[in-house]
């Protein structure tokens, strides 16, 4: 009796079970999906980046230390300090676990749709024990203990009442779906927060880093210096002059303005990151709220979320930028 109370309720949740809400969770889980793979397609990106922090800060270190010496033989390979290596390693990990995440949020999506449009019952049991799995993994490398996602059997509640119709069995299995992604999403939505407030406290020395290494590289003759201009001169629809890589050595302010536009440069990558990390926690938390309306009147607001979703399409950065 009790198994038919809990039916009773869900039912009542999605308008006393007058009909299967289809296509909103459809629309729910196509929103949802492209938002997912946008956001991990950002994660590479920011991933790669990173990962590159300790070789250019070990190369720059050496360079800095040996310019120093008396005796350049004496010169000896310099290594990133223990410290920073263990921030930067574990927010390289905390970064990969959430791409991971991110993949597993969109294949449980990709399943609700499945679920929603041909009614396949069963579809989505995997994934979503999978994105459990995930989000914990996620969540604990940031906020040890702080995974508290439970895998449980979808179609628990369903199993109670095998006089159901295929209607409302379908019904239950959308909603029970939703809100296990809805937990996801919260979850993954936290975390974030602290991934955030982990590259805030590292993201002005990955900055610094850039630069330096560029920097480096540049009083070390091992890189021509025009080049570093060509894109500015280009934004501003200018052509640098024949002679410029001659300019740039004899003329110590054309090299430290040289400087100061690749320390901008390393700059705006850092604020565009903090951009992109706002759009993806507000679509989170856009995310939550359709799965909050869908599970309690049947239907979602698609239309902001996809707004939300419109504002990370616009701050993933071109194949170009990427490969940079």
């Amino acid at each position: 009796m009790r198994g038919w109370l809990i039916i009773a309720g869900v039912c009542a949740g999605l308008a006393g079970c007058a009909s299967v809400p289809r296509d909103q969770a459809a629309d729910l889980a196509k929103s949802g999906a492209e938002a997912s793979d946008l956001a991990a397609k950002e994660v590479r990106d920011l991933s790669g980046r990173l990962d590159r922090q300790e070789e250019l800060m070990a190369f720059t270190n050496t360079w800095e230390t040996c310019i120093e010496l008396a005796d350049p033989n004496q010169c000896e390979p310099a290594d990133q300090s223990d410290a920073n290596a263990q921030e930067v390693g574990k927010l390289i990990r905390a970064i990969n676990l959430r791409a991971d995440a991110l993949t597993a949020l969109a294949d449980a999506y990709r399943a609700l749709e499945q679920e929603a449009q041909y009614d396949a019952a069963g579809a989505m049991e995997a994934v979503v024990g999978r994105l459990t799995t995930s989000v914990n993994a996620y969540a604990d490398i940031l906020q040890p203990g702080s995974g508290a996602l439970i895998s449980a059997p979808l179609g628990s509640a369903i199993s109670q009442g095998a006089g159901l119709l295929a209607g409302d069995r379908q019904r239950i299995r959308l909603r029970n779906g939703s809100a296990r992604i809805r937990d996801a999403v919260v979850l993954l939505r936290r975390s974030l927060g602290a991934e955030v407030r982990l590259f805030n406290a590292l993201s002005g020395s990955f900055a610094d880093q850039e630069g330096a290494a560029v920097e480096a590289l540049y009083n070390a003759g091992l890189i021509s210096r025009s080049p570093l201009l060509q894109p500015m001169a280009a934004d501003l629809g200018v052509t640098l002059v024949p002679d410029a890589e001659q300019i740039l050595a004899s003329n110590p302010s054309a090299r430290g303005a040289t400087l100061a536009f690749l320390r901008g440069q390393a700059n705006d990558r850092v604020r565009l990151q903090a951009a992109r990390y706002d759009a993806i926690l507000n679509t989170l938390a856009k995310l939550e709220t359709a799965h909050t309306d869908f599970e309690t009147v049947g239907a979602a607001d698609i239309a902001d979320l996809n707004r939300a979703i419109a504002e990370i399409t616009a701050l993933i950065p071109a194949p170009k930028e990427a490969a940079r």
